[in-house]
């Protein structure tokens, strides 16, 4: 029996209380939740893989494992996705830009030094010179994808010094395993991978951090679920937050859950999460990140500068105004699970 057939025999047999609590259950509980995601290193594997996701959304979870937020939003417009879970800043910008019908509930992460490049150390890579001719792959309209055109434009170099190759994670390490590119820019356990088989890390990302490409990772939601679904929206964020607190309290415990989720050692979960920032919700709703009604924090500020990043990339037309980028960030679920 479905919710509506709860709701409407709570209307037959009670008053009120009764009816007003079916009610109440038949909104908050979808009737499935379809989920893009990735596989990280990142405590979103905890609450996958223990079911506290399913649990808070109080519905059956449909996972696809997705090679990009230019992915997700892609899924979110044909209604096929319902919660983009770790989907980049990059391409949350281009959905704004765009129009997409999606609102950005929440933070996972600050990247920082999370993403980054990866050289094969047969390549003789050493400087950003030395890239002139080589191959380097990255998962088109990723934040990875955004972070290297930022270090091609610092460093003076162009689309015509270097071969700049689209390919997601998993195509990315089988090229690299065949000796087809000379470097990659992604994150792990893709990144992680590829270092053990041949690479060297380059560091990059405190650069062009500095030089204004900060990226992040977020929560998406269809604007459509979301309005229908709002309990469903803010149980997901509790799930993500409860597994948070495992990795900050019980860290070995969750490097051990995270490996074995994303095919890793919980040697390698545990490195590539200390690499983040994992921003507590509490702190999201404040002026340095998401900001609040009437009161918008410094993120929009970020997206917009994105956005004006990738119409000069011809990635997007165009770039709305800042207004647009605030209008579709939403602290009314962090507020109503942790205010």
């Amino acid at each position: 029996m479905n919710g509506m057939g709860l709701t409407r025999r709570g209307a037959l047999l009670g008053a009120g209380a009764g009816v007003l609590a079916a009610r109440r259950a038949w909104a908050a509980a979808p009737p499935g939740v379809n989920i893009g995601f990735f596989t990280e290193t990142k405590p979103t594997m905890v609450a996958k893989n223990l079911g506290w996701f399913e649990e808070g959304a109080g519905a059956k979870l449909a996972w696809t494992e997705m090679g990009s937020g230019a992915d997700i939003n892609t899924a979110i417009t044909a209604g096929s996705c319902d919660i983009g879970l770790a989907t980049g800043s990059v391409a949350t910008a281009a959905a704004i830009s765009q129009g997409l019908p999606l609102q950005l509930v929440g933070i996972v992460d600050n990247i920082g030094p999370g993403e980054d490049m990866t050289v094969r150390t047969a390549a003789g890579i050493k400087s950003p010179a030395d890239f002139k001719g080589k191959k380097v792959a990255t998962p088109f309209g990723s934040t990875s994808h955004f972070r290297l055109l930022g270090f091609l434009k610092t460093n003076g170099l162009t689309q015509r010094d270097v071969t700049v190759l689209d390919m997601k994670p998993a195509a990315i390490q089988a090229a690299w395993s065949r000796g087809e590119i000379d470097a990659a820019y992604v994150w792990p356990p893709a990144r992680s991978k590829i270092a053990e088989n041949g690479g060297t890390p380059l560091k990059t990302w405190d650069t062009l951090e500095k030089a204004g490409y900060v990226i992040a990772d977020l929560i998406v939601v269809r604007t459509g679920f979301a309005q229908q679904y709002p309990d469903a929206v803010v149980g997901f964020l509790k799930a993500y937050d409860r597994a948070l607190a495992m990795w900050q309290d019980k860290p070995e415990e969750a490097a051990v859950i995270v490996a074995k989720e994303a095919g890793v050692t919980p040697a390698v979960a545990t490195a590539d999460m200390k690499e983040y920032d994992f921003v507590p919700f509490r702190e999201q709703a404040g002026p340095q990140w998401l900001g609040a009604p009437g009161v918008p924090g410094k993120f929009a500020q970020v997206l917009k500068s994105t956005a004006d990043f990738l119409v000069e990339q011809r990635s997007i037309r165009n770039a709305p105004g800042l207004d647009a980028f605030q209008k579709a960030i939403n602290t009314d679920f962090i507020r109503k699970a942790f205010g």
